[in-house]
């Protein structure tokens, strides 16, 4: 069970307050359906799955993965699109599952262009027509953005350039126009695994693009001396703000900044936690998500066995709690409540004000093993 070490030396005050206010839907708004949680998993035996299942641990749906999975990415837009999610494969790998979430059925696989493999990731036009994913173009090291016509039977488009080697995460900025794009810097190729092939030389870059054309729009780097931090994960905060999580390539016994804030022309601001705390995250962040409110921000450091928590406005380090191979955050209902996944197959609660920890019953028998990332469907 995880245990919570939470830095009372900082005030949570103001979050306190936020928890107590009640949750108010508009006049004559329906009741919300019952969210669904969405993650890869393994079952200890070489097998793995894609999952759903509600707020309290109840399965909605086990499907069969032909190999491991990452990211869950459901599809927005009008009734008729509404419910259905793309599951990506773990890099270097070639398949994307469409998938039923209401039925729990797999509609149809997507495989990668040729010269293609996918990165993990990928993310949904606004109105859900559109579906666009981090690929590598590897006879050359070039990332590339796949399009994808979700109408059309996920015809392929086309790519756009990622402008840096490594794609990994991407986003959408609230004007439904850009797309911010996680570029890691790393080179790979299909046929060293996963073996990183450019370490010394790596060049990490958080790039802005037009959606319509894939015109690059801006292009912020780290430091110098930072330039072995690669930039991996992301989510968009109000007024676009955009947290970063970075896994570090260097030396071990290096403490660099492993989260970091972007917004508008600023340059990438890195924020570091106390020491202590720093050194457990082992160098390596592995998901990262907003609370309910958009006010607070989890990151799952699972080499740690760690999960930090930060105001997002402010970049301040708010604490953290124990998790062993603790990687998956989602928002739970509540402002400033997360739900959280390990890799040891453990799901809970944490309320960060209240330094609560809720387990939720397995429910998927013995042997599970989360994989690196947790949604929420429909958003929370």
């Amino acid at each position: 069970m995880p245990s919570t070490a939470i830095d009372r030396r900082r005030s949570l005050g103001w979050l306190a307050a936020l928890l107590a206010a009640p949750l108010l839907a508009p006049l004559g708004a329906q009741a919300a359906p019952r969210p669904l949680f969405l993650s890869a998993r393994g079952d200890g035996q070489g097998r793995y799955f894609v999952s759903g299942f509600d707020r309290d641990g109840r399965p909605a749906f086990d499907l069969a993965l032909p190999g491991r999975g990452h990211a869950v990415v459901p599809r927005p837009g009008p009734p008729h699109s509404q419910g259905q999610a793309v599951v990506f494969a773990r890099r270097p790998g070639g398949f994307a599952l469409v998938l039923d979430l209401e039925a729990g059925r797999v509609l149809q696989r997507l495989d990668s262009a040729e010269g293609r493999h996918f990165y993990g990731h990928g993310v949904f036009s606004q109105d859900g027509r559109t579906l666009f994913s981090s690929e590598n173009a590897y006879e050359t090291g070039r990332g590339v953005i796949g399009i994808r016509d979700a109408t059309d039977g996920y015809r392929r488009l086309g790519e756009y350039p990622s402008y840096e080697t490594g794609p990994h995460d991407l986003r959408l900025l609230g004007d439904g126009k850009t797309l911010v794009v996680a570029n890691g810097g790393i080179l790979t190729h299909p046929e060293s695994g996963r073996a990183k092939l450019n370490l010394p030389e790596m060049s990490p870059s958080l790039a802005y693009l037009d959606l319509a054309d894939g015109r690059l729009r801006a292009d912020y780097r780290l430091p110098a001396e930072h330039h072995r931090l690669s930039i991996r994960h992301l989510v968009v905060g109000p007024d676009d703000q955009v947290a970063i999580a970075l896994q570090y390539e260097g030396p071990r016994s290096d403490l660099p900044p492993l989260v970091a804030l972007h917004r508008g022309q600023d340059a990438i601001t890195l924020l570091a936690a106390p020491e202590p705390v720093q050194r457990r995250m082992r160098n390596y962040c592995g998901s990262l998500a907003l609370d309910s409110a958009g006010e607070v921000l989890a990151v799952s450091s699972p080499r740690g066995g760690l999960i930090t928590f930060w105001a997002l406005g402010e970049g301040r380090f708010l604490g953290s709690t124990a998790l062993p191979d603790g990687c998956g955050v989602a928002p739970a209902a509540a402002p400033g409540t997360f739900l959280l996944t390990s890799g040891r197959g453990d799901r809970a609660v944490f309320d960060v004000a209240r330094e609560t920890v809720s387990p939720i019953a397995a429910g998927f028998g013995p042997g599970v093993q989360w994989d690196n990332h947790l949604t929420a469907w429909p958003r929370i």
